[in-house]
Order: structure tokens, then sequence, then C-alpha cells
């Protein structure tokens, strides 16, 4: 065999280029930490060295606990070979990037956001936050989503009908005995959207939509000591005065939103 010839590759896809780092990391991680790291290496996106994943996932693909992938993202993140930014729901994707310094490719730089598209994310957060039956960190799944419904130029006062209609079923669901989960994800309004698009309630709708929401999510925050009392029902105003500010008369329409029972 000539060695000066070019070596080829049985596999052309999928590799990663293991340097330095990854022979100092051998010697420095143990086997569960460094196993992970390298699943890691060869999943992530090559541009931001990012890779958005859940524990769960993780646990599966690795053949490990969700407990021990915890364990060895925390330790990952503790040496200074990943920024770990993970939910507390398991099945929820978080973002996990790899430090610069275990990182062998030039990150592409980050293209600045639009003040008003950060304002709308923003806004977005705060309304899908302030509910107790949320339990969610606003994951980075989440902020894609709000960009994306910002590009279609989803208005925020239907953003906060959407999550209004949403949150009252969900509640309704749970006094009914239907449920007893809470909504880990913004993906959840989706269809909501959807349908709040395609119809149009009256302004005394929505305001009886709200009084009713607010009624049951005080049922619901007091057998679920762990949730966070929203803003609005621990600000002490009357349930009159706290209408959202985008919350503005909607145009009328032939099929009205359907109750909720």
């Amino acid at each position: 065999m000539n060695p000066t010839a070019p070596l080829k590759l049985k596999h052309p896809r999928g590799w990663f280029p293991a340097g330095p780092p990854i022979e100092t990391l051998l010697t420095q991680l143990a086997d569960g930490p460094f196993k992970l790291f390298v699943y890691l290496c060869l999943h992530a996106r090559r541009d931001t060295g990012t890779l958005e994943t859940s524990q769960n996932t993780l646990a599966q693909n690795l053949r490990k606990s969700r407990r021990s992938v915890g364990s060895y993202l925390k330790q990952l993140q503790e040496a200074g070979v990943c920024q770990v930014q993970m939910t507390q729901n398991p099945h929820v994707q978080g973002l996990i990037e790899i430090c610069e310094d275990y990182w062998p490719y030039h990150r592409e730089p980050s293209e600045p956001v639009p003040e008003d598209e950060l304002a709308y994310v923003t806004q977005v957060r705060q309304l899908f936050l302030a509910r107790a039956c949320v339990s969610s960190t606003f994951s980075l799944a989440d902020q894609r989503l709000a960009r994306q419904w910002f590009e279609q130029g989803v208005p925020l006062e239907r953003m906060e009908q959407t999550l209004l209609l949403g949150c009252t079923r969900k509640y309704v669901a749970w006094r009914n005995g239907q449920t007893r989960t809470s909504i880990a994800s913004l993906r959840y309004f989706e269809p909501i959207l959807e349908e709040v698009s395609s119809q149009s309630g009256s302004l005394p709708y929505w305001s009886y939509l709200r009084s009713r929401m607010e009624r049951l999510e005080r049922l619901w925050v007091e057998n679920h000591p762990s949730s966070q009392s929203p803003q609005n029902l621990t600000s002490g105003q009357p349930p009159e005065s706290r209408v959202g500010p985008y919350l503005t008369p909607a145009p009328a329409a032939n099929q009205p939103l359907p109750e909720v029972p």
C-alpha cells in the first residue's frame, strides 16, 4: 500500500475532529460525562456548537437513566466544557452549547435580533409564564416558535387570546378530572392559535373568559402548592381592572368561538 495515498473513509458523514481538547478530557472526565460529551460533539450544529435536545432523549440514546444524564450534564458544566440550559421537565427540549475551548470549528457570528422582534418575543414570554398552569422556563424551542409567529405577523392581541383560551380549557379539564399535568411548552397552543385565527369573539366573550379563567386559576394554585401565583392574581386589584394590555375589542364574526364549559 502506498503510504502517501490519501486515506478514504468508509462512512464520510457524521465525523468529528478529535483533537487535543478531547484527548485532554479523556483523562479528566469520568466515563459517563465523557461519553455524553462525545455524543454532543457528534450531534451538535457545526456552525454554532449547540444542540437542542431533552434529558429524556439523551437518556434513551445513551441508554442511561435521566438522573445519570442530569449528573453528567452538571459535571460537564462545572468542568467548563458545556453551557447547559435545560428545563425541569425532562421531556422538554433545552439548549446545550459546547464551550469555545472544546469546539474545533469556527462559529458563525450571530445576527442581532431586531428590537421589534425582541419586544414581541419578550411579551409572548411574559404572557406564557404568567399562568399558573404553565411549568416552563421558556426554552429555546419556545423562543424559536415565538419568532416564527412574529415573522408570520401574528398580533400580540391574538396571542393573548390564544393563551387565555388554552389555559382556561386546561383548568376546566383539570376540574373535570381529565388531566393533572401542566403546560410545558408553547407549542401546546399551536392548534388553539389556528382556531382563534379562524374565528373571532366579541369583547364581552374575552372578558367573560378571562374572569372564568382567573377563578379557575385560583383553585389551581390552592391545589398545586408548587405552582407560582401569577402576578395578576396577587396584585390586589379587582378583577374588572385586570384586562391585559392587548385584549382590545375583537371584530364580530358569524361563528363565534365555542363556549368553555
